[in-house]
């Protein structure tokens, strides 16, 4: 038995550490040594980029917790910006401004347009894989897309993550555009993927 259920505040933990695995060398570099402490309090802090309201869990076996994905609107991430900089601030003091300049060049990169659906991070538990369970979280994050009414949904993905690429790919998801970005030294090359969508019954 199977769920995709919205995200609650006792799910926080095994978020973080989802999208941790979204993002096992870029998001340290980004956030640093403390990068779990600091998902896990911007997925409790409303109003953030990461916060509850835009993730849902697939839930199996009274409860358990194996994947996750977190969606929104192209917007969100600029209407969020500066609720989701003050949860920063809270968190990490004046390390966040020594950091400030690696956080706008990566938000400078990542550009999302206001008339896509975007998906920030999709994650299966690695003992949980091979199942369907990352096809299955796609396909909800495309029903939701649809009933907002967007006819597009857009991701990034590293390009070295070929099986999730292949999932895309066989999805449907297109590559339109490579996105490069150095952190302290180290490249990152992301794959932005995009499918337009069709209404169902149109």
């Amino acid at each position: 038995m199977e769920v995709i259920r919205k995200a609650e505040i006792s799910d926080a933990d095994v978020i973080a550490s989802l999208i941790l695995e979204t993002g096992r060398s870029f998001l340290p570099l980004l956030f640093g040594p403390y990068v779990k402490l600091i998902l896990g309090r911007l997925v409790k802090t409303p109003g953030t980029v990461f916060s509850l309201d835009n993730t849902h869990v697939l839930e199996i076996d009274e409860g358990k917790v194996v994947g996750i994905i977190v969606m929104f609107e192209g917007n969100t991430v600029r209407k969020r910006a500066l609720k989701t900089g003050f949860a920063l601030f809270q968190l990490m003091g004046f390390e966040l401004f020594r950091r400030l300049p690696m956080f706008r060049y990566v938000w400078m990169r990542n550009k999302i347009r206001p008339d896509e659906f975007y998906i920030s991070n999709v994650a299966v538990d690695k003992n949980y894989r091979g199942r369907g369970y990352g096809r299955k979280l796609m396909l909800f994050a495309e029903e939701v897309a649809k009933q907002k009414k967007f006819k597009k949904i857009s991701l990034d993905v590293e390009n070295t993550n070929v099986q999730a690429i292949e999932l895309y790919k066989r999805l449907g998801y297109v590559g339109t555009r490579v996105n490069r970005i150095n952190l302290k030294n180290v490249r990152f090359t992301f794959i932005r993927m995009e499918k337009l969508l069709v209404e169902t019954g149109s």
